[in-house]
């Protein structure tokens, strides 16, 4: 598009206000408003004299940005939040379902070996709950954890 340098600022406010008029999605006004940047690219000097002639139109937009700037680390905040907390109760279950094991095969044999213990904290989720149903049958300490060598 060919325009008088004299034009740039109107053709950019121009540009500006139709992307307001026209587009009412977030994601694309800031989209549409980095490629109407860049086409018009304005330097330092056009940037404020645009701020001082078109406050209107610059304040609208930069506010648009900040919100929805804000507004994404506000929800990528909360997702990191919700799942750092899903993940908190799932290891306390795991640990709770080890800790569970370890007290249920100590009551049946008696005290847990070191590497008992250590064998319990690792053991991933599966491994807990097949190992929970064979401490209900298994003769030795040993029994409860075989077939996984076996394998």
């Amino acid at each position: 598009m060919a325009y008088d340098p004299e034009e740039k600022l109107e053709v950019y406010a121009s540009a500006v206000r139709g992307l307001v008029n026209l587009e009412a999605d977030p994601e694309r006004r800031l989209k549409y408003l980095d490629f109407i940047d860049i086409y018009a690219a304005l330097d330092d000097e056009e940037q404020r004299r645009y701020r001082e002639q078109y406050a209107e139109e610059a304040d609208l937009m930069s506010g648009f940005a900040e919100r929805f700037i804000d507004q994404g680390l506000q929800q990528g905040l909360q997702q990191g939040i919700e799942r750092g907390i899903d993940q908190g109760i799932e290891q306390g279950i795991e640990q709770g379902l080890a800790r569970l094991l370890g007290m249920q095969i100590e009551q049946r044999f008696g005290a847990l070996s070191p590497e008992v213990m250590e064998r319990l904290r690792r053991a991933s989720p599966s491994q807990l709950e097949a190992w929970g149903v064979r401490v209900l049958s298994a003769s030795t300490v040993e029994e409860i954890f075989d077939l996984d060598e076996r394998h």
